[in-house]
């Protein structure tokens, strides 16, 4: 009864690393559709009429469906690290969390002039608790961001510094051979 566990795991595991890049790969391929539709959107509905001279380029639409385009790439980058590497990073996700904050302060700064004239002053003051709150995430982002980046510079420079003091690493064969 004992072997079975540990061989039932590896089972297990072998069927989860079948399963798992097909999910991937189907994650990205919908994200790639997703993000060329959305600009087909754009040219078909905001750009080609303006330059056909049949409607005016509504700027903020472009911006949030852009922002929007932006996010699906950087979702797409996470899952092209997940393949490859076979992990999650974090900084994907705060980029991500970051372009979302960013394209919604700007389509409520940018709305602002109309918002201001036809809301009622308790709408407008939730939309200021709202940027007051964005404010606070773009914050927390930039610094999450800023934090890792620095831990990993940090990190290099400690292996640089090993690499100095020890030389080389052995590899698992070499060791293996007793070199």
């Amino acid at each position: 009864m004992q072997g079975k566990g540990p061989v039932g795991w590896r089972r297990l595991g072998v069927l989860w690393t079948r399963v798992e890049l097909p999910i991937y790969v189907g994650i990205g391929i919908t994200l790639v559709v997703a993000a060329f539709a959305a600009l087909g959107e754009i040219w078909a509905y905001y750009i080609l009429p303006w330059i056909w001279g049949r409607g005016a380029l509504d700027v903020l639409e472009v911006l949030d469906k852009l922002l929007l385009i932006s996010m699906l790439a950087e979702i797409l980058q996470m899952v092209k690290i997940s393949i490859g590497q076979r992990r999650l990073s974090s900084e994907p996700f705060l980029i991500v969390g970051l372009i979302s904050v960013v394209r919604r302060i700007l389509i409520i700064t940018a709305e602002g002039t109309r918002i201001v004239n036809q809301a009622s002053l308790e709408h407008f003051l939730a939309l200021l608790v709202e940027l007051a709150i964005l404010a606070i995430l773009l914050f927390v982002f930039v610094r999450g961001l800023h934090l890792l980046r620095q831990q990993r510079l940090e990190e290099s420079r400690r292996l640089r510094e090993e690499r100095r003091s020890y030389g080389e690493a052995p590899t698992w064969a070499q060791l293996l051979q007793g070199e």
